[in-house]
């Protein structure tokens, strides 16, 4: 198969369509009265923006980076060790994800969670995506790796008190929800077009994530684009120094789609490998998700029951 993608490129987005927040304010103790109305603006909009100032170090990404491209470079033997279990943690090869009645998705993928011993009560209650993460037998791979999961927890709780003064709730009101949550981080490999399993495959198909906020380091290749509200879509390029954030499908109810869950997709159209680093950063297993009291009106219904973040996640996955 050719590197032809039959999709259309689109152009890349410009500030104003996806905007670029900095969060040194926050790191630093300052106002962020400004900083929660670009937030407000952009998930109103979008659902997508950039951060800067995150506190996470050049130094880290790329040793995560790297660590990424030696374990998938590695022999499919040695991934296939650790395939993914029940746990939602390891392996999954490429052609795995597949969207009903599409061709599977151009891509391999390495996912870590909180790590729980099989003797935490979660585990023995055998709540979905709650367990002990596999690790392969790679020098110098694990360190980095749950470096970097720690430093975008970190900034995710930070982002999730943004999130509260954004929609004028308590500061807590997210960051409550997260004693054991279940947070997922995906290593992923996107192979050259070229190397498609079936005709209209590609990375990933269009798609909202399910959580509360995903996190993405993307590498100098791009792939990431996005639908805008008149159906087009728009690449979302890689700038240094940023992450990508996006709201998913919880924060959507928990606003009554105040705060928008966009659909995206990748196309890796280069014709050379692709890296990205995605953080589903949800909630615990029993946290409730029921729209906030401010977000409905008696012109703006509320659009969604309340459902228990763990179950709805672990349902679409």
């Amino acid at each position: 198969m050719s590197d032809h993608v039959e999709l259309p490129k689109p152009p890349p987005a410009s500030a104003e369509e996806i905007p670029v927040l900095d969060l040194s304010p926050m790191l630093a103790g300052d106002d962020t009265t400004a900083l929660a109305k670009q937030l407000r603006q952009a998930c109103q909009g979008i659902g997508f923006f950039y951060v800067k100032g995150h506190g996470i170090s050049d130094d880290l990404l790329d040793a995560t980076f790297e660590a990424s491209r030696r374990f998938f470079a590695g022999p499919l033997e040695a991934r296939m060790k650790i395939h993914k279990d029940r746990f939602h943690r390891g392996y999954l090869p490429i052609g795995t994800t597949r969207y009903p009645g599409k061709a599977p998705d151009l891509k391999d993928s390495f996912d870590i969670g909180v790590d729980l011993s099989l003797d935490h009560p979660d585990v023995v209650a055998g709540l979905p995506l709650h367990g002990p993460n596999q690790w392969p037998d790679l020098d110098g791979f694990r360190a980095p790796v749950e470096t970097y999961f720690q430093a975008v927890r970190d900034c995710g709780l930070r982002l999730l008190k943004l999130f509260a003064q954004s929609l004028k709730v308590e500061k807590d009101f997210f960051t409550r929800h997260y004693e054991n949550p279940t947070i997922l981080m995906r290593l992923l490999h996107y192979p050259p077009q070229s190397e498609a399993l079936e005709e209209g495959s590609i990375g990933a198909y269009p798609h909202s994530d399910y959580g509360v906020m995903t996190l993405l380091a993307q590498d100098p290749s791009g792939g990431l684009e996005l639908q805008k509200l008149d159906g087009s879509w728009i690449g979302a390029p890689y700038i240094p120094g940023t992450l990508v954030a996006n709201i998913g499908d919880l924060m959507a109810r928990w606003t009554n789609d105040v705060y928008r869950s966009n659909l995206h997709r990748v196309v890796n159209r280069l014709g050379t490998e692709r890296y990205s680093i995605p953080f589903f950063f949800n909630p615990n297993h029993y946290a409730l998700v029921e729209c906030i009291p401010s977000c409905a009106a008696p012109d703006r219904p509320r659009l969604y029951p309340p459902v228990e973040a763990g179950e709805y996640v672990a349902d679409k996955i």
